[in-house]
């Protein structure tokens, strides 16, 4: 219901009760108004009968006034004019109809009376009784009477005047609110209501005019100052976003190129080998040391060596190289393989084996490929750096249906990549800090704290989680959980 018309309502509401409590009062002032406007109608119309009764009375007698009275009645039929004894007992023909004890001692003293009397039937009939005193005569009093509609009746016609009369007037009161209401708060209310809907969707672009100064009018200048406020808020806070994103991917960068710093040692022996065939081969042939015939085999030894130099230097490169984020079906047991791959030399000079277990069948998901893979490649580096004494690093990848820490109740499907190593493990103290940026066990030179943090980030980009497990002396259990 629209606020027009909530306001008319209630002052058409408001106006019915008052015309009604005006109507109940005016038409019980109505009805005694009548009642004394009659009685002093009766007062006027007995005073002068008086006079006349009472000069008959003292010059004929008794006989010829109360003749005159019983003329004086047939004059108006609604109006009744008795002649009555006050010295009389009350079941007396001419005793007053009110009764001695309502007429007498006031009658007596020369005031006028008046009685109303109410039949079980509900009708009224108003009595007035004027004195007739003469000095040594009997007391007497003319009665006059005249029906009385009932109070009801007289209250409820009344009511029902006043209420036609007043809602005509409420009614054209109510078309006059109705407008005047639209024009001064429905329509501004519509203007606001449409801004924000504009700002619920995001635009903050849009003023409405400020008009006057009542509350609507501080109310749209309020939004227009909330629409500038969050408008630079957002600009804000998509300048930090932005800012967040740049720093979070130089960081990342950074830790791929720390990375790749700590591969170069293990690659540059891997190259080693390659590169000294590759020269004594290309020596002998051009010393001649080659008979002609054999010369095609040297050739094609030292393209295989090329190739497997260009090979390593290539996914050493793809490492290192800053991509954009894209996040498309991949294959997590693939992206296990070019880690491992990847890091053998380095696990090698350590005594360390990279296994790449394959519990089932496809592990896809979305993810961006080169995130993950870097993920995977700062895990297995901690699980190498965290065994002295040589051992395996194990690389899983698995379907399962997990709840996030944050949800326990809210299981998901996910892809898991595990990375268990069989190192020194982790004390529960170092435990709760390990995703904090820069924290590190690493002696000073071996490590930036990084890693680990890095990974985190990586994950919680993917709307997955990350769990550990730890035993001193036995190993340690990272699994990083992404949503399918």
């Amino acid at each position: 219901m629209k606020l027009a018309t909530k306001f008319a309502l209630a002052f058409l509401a408001c106006g019915v009760l008052s015309v009604l409590v005006y109507s109940a009062v005016s038409a019980s002032r109505e009805a005694r108004s009548t009642e004394e406007t009659v009685a002093e109608d009766l007062v006027s119309l007995g005073q002068p009968i008086r006079a006349a009764v009472v000069a008959v009375w003292e010059r004929e007698g008794d006989a010829r006034a109360r003749e005159l009275v019983s003329y004086t009645d047939r004059g108006d039929e609604s109006i009744d004019v008795r002649w009555t004894w006050l010295d009389v007992a009350d079941n007396d023909a001419l005793a007053p109809r009110a009764g001695g004890i309502v007429v007498g001692d006031v009658v007596r003293a020369g005031k006028t009376q008046r009685w109303v009397r109410v039949r079980p039937d509900g009708a009224r009939k108003l009595y007035v009784y004027v004195p007739l005193l003469r000095k040594g005569a009997r007391p007497a009093a003319l009665e006059l009477s005249r029906p009385m509609a009932a109070k009801s009746a007289v209250f409820w016609r009344e009511i029902r005047e006043q209420m036609v009369a007043s809602m005509g007037v409420a009614a054209l009161a109510t078309l006059i609110v109705v407008a005047i209401t639209s024009w001064i708060v429905s329509r501004p209310l519509a203007r606001v209501s449409e801004q924000a809907r504009r700002i619920g969707a995001g635009d903050f672009s849009h003023h409405l005019p400020v008009r006057g100064t009542d509350e609507v009018s501080h109310l749209v200048g309020d939004l227009n100052a909330m629409c500038d406020q969050l408008r630079d808020a957002r600009t804000r806070a998509d300048e930090e976003t932005q800012m967040r994103l740049r720093t979070l991917e130089e960081l990342r960068h950074a830790d791929r190129l720390r990375t790749v710093g700590t591969l170069a040692s293990g690659i540059a022996h891997e190259l080693g080998t390659p590169l000294n065939i590759i020269s004594m081969r290309a020596k002998m042939i051009a010393t001649g040391e080659v008979v002609p015939k054999e010369a095609p085999e040297s050739a094609q030894i030292i393209v295989a060596q090329t190739e497997r130099v260009t090979r390593i230097v290539r996914q050493l490169l793809d490492f290192a190289r800053r991509r954009l984020p894209k996040r498309e079906g991949t294959e997590l047991h693939e992206l296990a393989e070019r880690a491992a791959s990847l890091l053998g030399t380095l696990a090698k000079k350590k005594n360390v084996r990279i296994v790449v277990d394959k519990r089932e069948g496809p592990v896809r998901a979305n993810v961006d490929a080169n995130q993950i893979e870097q993920a995977i490649t700062n895990l297995v580096i901690n699980a190498v750096d965290a065994m002295p004494q040589g051992g395996a690093v194990h690389i899983a990848t698995m379907l399962t249906r997990e709840a996030p820490p944050s949800s326990p109740d809210r299981p998901r499907d996910c892809a898991v990549i595990e990375v268990r190593d069989q190192g020194v493990g982790v004390t529960d103290e170092n435990l709760s800090r390990i995703f904090e940026p820069f924290f590190t066990t690493k002696g000073v030179g071996e490590g930036t704290g990084l890693g680990l943090s890095v990974t985190h980030g990586i994950v919680a980009d993917h709307d997955g989680w990350m769990t550990v497990r730890s035993d001193i002396g036995k190993g340690s259990t990272f699994a990083l959980y992404l949503p399918i």
